[in-house]
């Protein structure tokens, strides 16, 4: 047997149709390779096989049938696939981050109450939470009415928290849409049965806006000895009958921290099947 040519997929289905469109009642006709054969030593070293047939308007089935057969023989003879070529590498990295988690982790957004400002800094857990905002590991916000509280009032420190206030994301609520919320008077009850004042009334407006977002609400109010109730004191409830997560800061960092401990397992995973190294920022968060 002669020595099959190499020819690129393309050739080979333009050499297929070319061949077929020869044929009377088939000049619109359709005729390319089906597959590719991992063991050409089984097919007298041919490493492709089979024909998809495409008719032409027109075309007579038999007739394109019986040269589809007739063609697929000559061709079988005569040539070969060329080898599929390599992967490039920047295909190789764009399948392999397929499925690597990505930094920003796959949680609900964070939502920061107004007593977290952290206008000083000194809050050395709301600090490692701006940090992982920073550096685009989580979606860390306020609601739209803990944002206009950071920023009211006046006295020492009132523009360092109007400038803190400022750098922060917030939701925001049309006028009166929280009070008319179903959530609102369920959440009201919850917090304080009914409310008396406008912290009262804001804290119930907080906690409207994270259900609203389905956020994960940080906060230092409540569940304390000088309140006992508040917003944390409450947080069983808000979880059980109105599905919120509420959590101090120190338990989001812990929260935040087990979630970049599972994301770099199990890209630790992917890389070790893969060979690939891990991603650069892997160790930073």
């Amino acid at each position: 047997m002669l020595e099959r040519k190499i020819l690129s997929s393309a050739e080979l289905n333009a050499w297929l149709t070319s061949e077929i469109r020869k044929i009377d009642g088939c000049h619109e006709c359709k005729l390319t390779w089906k597959y590719r054969l991992r063991d050409p030593g089984q097919h007298d070293g041919c490493n492709w096989s089979d024909l998809n047939l495409q008719l032409g308007e027109g075309a007579d089935l038999d007739t394109a049938v019986k040269a589809a057969g007739e063609i697929e023989r000559r061709a079988f003879k005569l040539f070969n696939l060329e080898d599929e070529a390599p992967a490039s590498p920047q295909a190789s990295t764009m399948e392999f981050h397929k499925y690597v988690r990505p930094r920003l982790l796959s949680t609900p957004v964070f939502q920061l109450d107004a007593n977290l400002i952290n206008a000083k800094q000194k809050l050395e857990a709301v600090n490692q939470l701006e940090t992982w905002r920073d550096n685009g590991v989580i979606c860390l916000v306020m609601s739209g009415i803990a944002h206009t509280e950071a920023q009211a009032g006046g006295g020492t420190g009132a523009e360092a928290r109007r400038k803190k206030a400022a750098s922060h994301i917030f939701t925001i609520n049309e006028a009166g849409e929280a009070e008319e919320d179903d959530a609102y008077s369920k959440v009201e009850a919850i917090l304080w049965g009914k409310a008396t004042n406008d912290n009262q009334a804001n804290d119930v407006e907080v906690v409207c806006e994270a259900i609203k977002w389905h956020a994960i609400l940080i906060t230092n109010d409540g569940g304390s000895n000088s309140q006992p109730g508040g917003i944390l004191g409450n947080s069983k409830r808000l979880s059980e009958e109105l599905g919120l997560q509420v959590l101090r800061p120190e338990e989001a960092v812990e929260f935040i921290r087990n979630k970049i401990l599972e994301r770099d397992g199990f890209n630790a995973q992917v890389t070790a099947l893969t060979g690939k190294p891990v991603p650069e920022w892997t160790g930073q968060d």
